[in-house]
């Protein structure tokens, strides 16, 4: 075999996952973590990140977001491969256009094939087998072309299988047979002269070859080119074109032509049974080569494609998108500069194409470590708590998928698990008050929340009155720190601020909590989605809502005047 020794694969090609043993790991971890809440994949909008992902296979994508991966060598073997796509930008499209072509050719017309019982499915066969060479034939010239340029594991895998059956004595053979059928079929008949036999009133009443020429008829002339072409030679070997005029539709002129093609297939079976075999023993070299594999690969390209698709908008719109660095699990430490959200990046794409006025993403920092992995985010309404909560959450979750993240730089822990708690009015029961149900579902997070998890928290425990809101918020958020969780409460209720030295005072502390602040334009009260440590405001700014709604008493006065 001619190829590099190192490119040889013992099993099928796989863009996911390294090996068959870590990829049978993760489908184990992804059914253990559907015990716990998944509240997660609608909170953090995951369908909309898979669809921007992978939109005609999102559901294969939102399996990979399910997995949570928590391997490092899993992880890195996707960001090599999405490094590979970005340093060799005809990687994609060679790849993807030969993909598509190679498995629409097996579905539609090898897939189908049976015993050809017509010189057109016989054509049809040969056309599927030549684009199968050709494809493969491309292949194996882009690898030898860029092979220097490709580093990342998956990659060379990929051409890997395709060059183990460039050279393998199965596609050898199915190219040589291939060859000699097309060559065979060549020197084949040209013609055919048919005689029919009449009764007395001008029927058909039987029909046969009478012989065969490798030389075609020529159409016989009519009168009318008989006069217009004066003098010209037109020899005696021709034969009138068969006239379809009084026939109703096109449809069942093809179905007379295809009767009859089928007809002289079988009335040359002295000839076209030899057709038959050679094409079947193509087709067996060809079910030999493992095609199957083409599909794997098909919709996992989907998906690396579309991870660099969103970076290369991302840098488009002047935003960064980074592959992320990943530390080991122990830190429990995440870094991210220049974060932003990857759901509220695209409603702003679309946003900016239908509307006059621009929608700007703003950046922001975070960080994770020793000095805080708990913090209490308060601000003004409508100021980007939620955006930035979101934010955090979908870029621990695209680190931990293999992606690039929308951060300018990141490091990062892995997390056992994400959990959330977006309260919403109607996930109450009948039978319960919204804030039973937000303890029950505190009560599942504490029980199986594990110093290496991220909890997400947006405006909890807000349904009762706000004294006891506090007294339970700071329970909470003393529980959660005593384990040693990284997470983040976004609340409305400023006063909790006040209670981060307290509860950092209190033994056994595993994570420090710190404040973070919406900024807010205090002459105008504009929000400037600017997130940052601080000691927050005593208001929410609400008023200058009711001000952009033109809510005002003043004017209401008046108007109840008139």
């Amino acid at each position: 075999m001619k190829h590099e020794e190192n490119l040889n694969i013992s099993f099928a090609v796989d863009l996911l996952y390294p090996s068959p043993e870590k990829k049978d790991a993760m489908k184990r971890r992804r059914a253990k973590l559907y015990d716990l809440p998944q509240g997660y994949v609608r909170n953090l909008e995951l369908e909309k990140l898979a669809s921007l992902l992978s939109p005609y296979n999102n559901h294969y994508t939102v399996n990979l977001f399910n997995e949570l991966c928590d391997d490092p060598d899993i992880i890195n073997y996707r960001l090599d491969i999405i490094a590979d796509f970005m340093a060799v930008p005809k990687l994609g499209t060679t790849v993807r256009k030969i993909i598509d072509v190679m498995v629409e050719n097996d579905r539609k017309n090898v897939y189908n094939l049976n015993d050809p019982d017509s010189f057109d499915k016989l054509d049809d066969a040969i056309t599927a087998f030549d684009g199968y060479i050709q494809c493969m034939d491309i292949m194996h010239e882009f690898w030898e072309r860029y092979k220097e340029q490709l580093r990342s594991e998956g990659i060379k895998r990929m051409f890997a299988f395709f060059e183990e059956q460039f050279y393998d004595k199965h596609f050898v053979k199915l190219r040589e047979e291939l060859a000699e059928l097309k060559e065979e079929i060549s020197k084949g008949i040209r013609s055919v002269t048919v005689a029919v036999n009449l009764d007395d009133r001008m029927v058909p009443i039987s029909a046969g070859i009478v012989e065969y020429s490798q030389e075609p008829y020529v159409i016989k002339p009519s009168l009318f080119d008989r006069i217009i072409y004066h003098g010209a030679y037109f020899g005696e070997n021709t034969v009138k074109k068969l006239h379809t005029k009084f026939v109703a539709s096109e449809s069942v002129r093809d179905r007379i032509v295809n009767t009859a093609d089928e007809s002289l297939f079988k009335e040359l079976s002295y000839l076209t049974d030899k057709y038959v075999d050679m094409i079947d023993d193509v087709l067996k070299q060809y079910q030999r080569i493992g095609f199957k594999d083409m599909y794997n690969i098909n919709y996992q390209l989907e998906f690396y494609l579309g991870a660099v698709n969103l970076i290369e908008l991302a840098k488009s719109a002047g935003l960064g998108m980074c592959r992320p660095k990943i530390l080991p699990a122990g830190e429990r430490k995440s870094v991210m500069k220049g974060l932003y959200d990857m759901i509220y990046f695209s409603e702003c794409r679309l946003w900016n194409l239908r509307a006059k006025e621009k929608k700007t993403v703003v950046t922001n920092d975070i960080a994770f470590d020793d000095r805080s992995r708990m913090y209490i985010l308060t601000g003004a309404n409508n100021g980007g708590k939620t955006t930035f909560v979101r934010a955090i959450g979908i870029c621990q979750l695209m680190a931990q998928t293999g992606l690039y993240v929308p951060c300018e730089s990141c490091e990062i822990s892995l997390t056992d698990f994400i959990y959330t708690h977006f309260p919403k009015e109607e996930q109450t029961g009948i039978d319960a008050s919204k804030f039973t149900t937000e303890i029950k579902e505190f009560k599942t997070i504490s029980d199986t929340i594990t110093p290496s998890s991220l909890l997400l928290m947006n405006e909890s425990i807000q349904s009762t009155t706000p004294n006891e809101c506090i007294d339970v918020s700071k329970e909470l958020l003393k529980i959660f720190c005593m384990i040693g969780v990284r997470g983040i409460l976004a609340t409305h209720i400023v006063d909790l601020a006040e209670l981060i030295d307290d509860i950092n005072s209190e033994p056994d502390i595993a994570s420090k909590i710190d404040s973070l602040v919406v900024t807010v334009d205090e002459a105008t009260g504009k929000r400037l989605y600017r997130i940052e440590r601080g000691v927050p405001a005593m208001t929410g700014y609400a008023s200058h809502i009711l001000q952009q709604f033109g809510i005002n008493a003043d004017e209401i006065k008046e108007r109840l005047s008139k």
